[in-house]
């Protein structure tokens, strides 16, 4: 597994604070700044999005933290997604991690980051392929609506990206998870 350890030790991550304990200054700082993030990059609408029915996606957004029709559609579905699937793994035995060492945190961690990039494009390939957020009806069969679905695709996979980036901002540096802003 030294190849897969190599491969989860290099993957991007937000670098943690030096200092033992951040002040409740820079903890709050730092929890603002990702939850204006957070709600400009919602604001955000996607190009080559067509005017249809988004309010199928009303309830869901409030249980997946999503605006439905932004950049930051998925939400943090993905992310969720990933870490209960891995938990669930573990807990039943068909992977084995051992929690008790930082070296097994680390795997783990490093695992579902890359499990949360894989659901945060599987996720967005599915809204976007079996049209929950698809380009204009009327540009169906033509060479532009592929082309559409592709950046539509690239736009929510580069959103979920930026959250899961925002929820280890918070994690490391400001007030509990990311996960629950």
């Amino acid at each position: 597994m030294s190849w897969f350890d190599d491969l989860l030790a290099n993957l991007p991550e937000v670098a943690g604070p030096t200092q033992k304990r951040l002040s409740f200054k820079e903890k709050l700082k730092w929890t603002l700044i990702a939850l204006v993030l957070f709600y400009v990059l919602g604001m955000i609408p996607l190009f080559g999005l067509g005017t249809n029915a988004l309010l199928q996606f009303e309830y869901l957004s409030i249980i997946l933290g999503a605006r439905f029709g932004s950049i930051m559609s998925l939400g943090i579905g993905p992310l969720v997604t990933a870490s209960i699937v891995l938990q669930l793994l573990n807990g039943s035995g068909i992977i084995n991690f051992d929690l008790t060492t930082h070296e097994g945190k680390m795997r783990f961690q490093g695992l579902q980051k890359l499990l949360g990039v894989f659901f945060i494009g599987f996720e967005a390939f599915i809204y976007v392929f079996m049209g929950g957020l698809a380009p204009p009806a009327e540009l169906i069969g033509t060479s532009v609506y592929f082309q559409l679905q592709l950046l539509i695709v690239f736009q929510l996979f580069l959103g979920g990206i930026i959250v899961m980036f925002m929820d280890e901002l918070v994690s490391k540096w400001g007030f509990g998870s990311g996960i629950s802003l």
